[in-house]
Parts: structure tokens; C-alpha cells; sequence
């Protein structure tokens, strides 16, 4: 089993000024984590009672579920990457953030960085 799909589901919540794009994260990782509270004060989200990839705003970022496959793939719906300021084809640049989430971050100075760095970045 890929360690990803432990559970069925993951929340993405919106990236910081500084990366953009995306975090990723399960509620096994959330939950017990210093932010459980986003889940405790929304029990909407931490009980998937929205619709699938429809975002929540707290303390300034937005929080949304979506399912994820049996092989951990997740899709992002044209919603998705509208509210995150996406489009399809765009680079992305996973950076492990914490101990609870990666971020798939998506900023020009961020990307600029990586594109500068002299050692290898795997493309998947």
C-alpha cells in the first residue's frame, strides 16, 4: 500500500505568499497535529459533509477534500485549479513543508530558484 492512501481522502489547502500552489496533507496527520483546529472548527471539512474540492476559507487560507486512488493519484477538477491559480501543463515544485503536509508550490521566484539550483531536481 502506498503510504499516501492509508486514507482514502486528503486535504489540500491553499500555499503561502512565498510558494503558492498547494499543500497536501491526511486527516491521520492533521488531526492529532498543533493545527488540529482547523478540522476541530470546521467539522464540515473533517467529516467530508462538503462536496468534494469545494473550499472552506479559515484564518487565511482555504481548506478543501478531495479522494485520492488507490495508487495515489489525485485529480484536480478545472474548480480546483481555478481557485488555486492554476493551469494545466504548469510546472509545480514539491517541497516537503512540515512534518504533516508537502506543498506543491508554484511561484515564479520559487520556481526561478530551483531552475537556478546547480544540483539535480528529478522531473516526474
Amino acid at each position: 500500500m502506498i503510504y499516501a492512501t492509508v486514507e482514502s481522502k486528503v486535504y489540500l489547502f491553499t500555499g503561502s505568499k512565498v510558494t503558492g500552489g498547494f499543500c497536501v496533507t491526511r486527516k491521520g496527520l492533521l488531526e492529532p497535529s498543533k493545527l488540529g483546529h482547523i478540522l476541530t472548527d470546521n467539522p464540515v471539512l473533517q467529516n467530508y459533509q462538503t462536496t468534494e474540492g469545494e473550499f472552506i476559507k479559515y484564518k487565511g487560507r482555504s481548506y478543501c477534500w478531495i479522494n485520492i486512488s488507490e495508487n495515489g493519484v489525485i485529480q484536480l477538477n478545472l474548480h480546483i485549479l481555478d481557485f488555486l491559480n492554476l493551469k494545466i501543463g504548469m510546472e509545480l515544485l514539491s517541497i516537503r513543508s512540515s512534518d504533516i503536509a508537502f506543498t506543491m508550490g508554484a511561484t515564479d521566484p520559487l520556481l526561478e530558484r530551483a531552475n537556478n539550483y546547480e544540483g539535480e531536481i528529478k522531473i516526474y
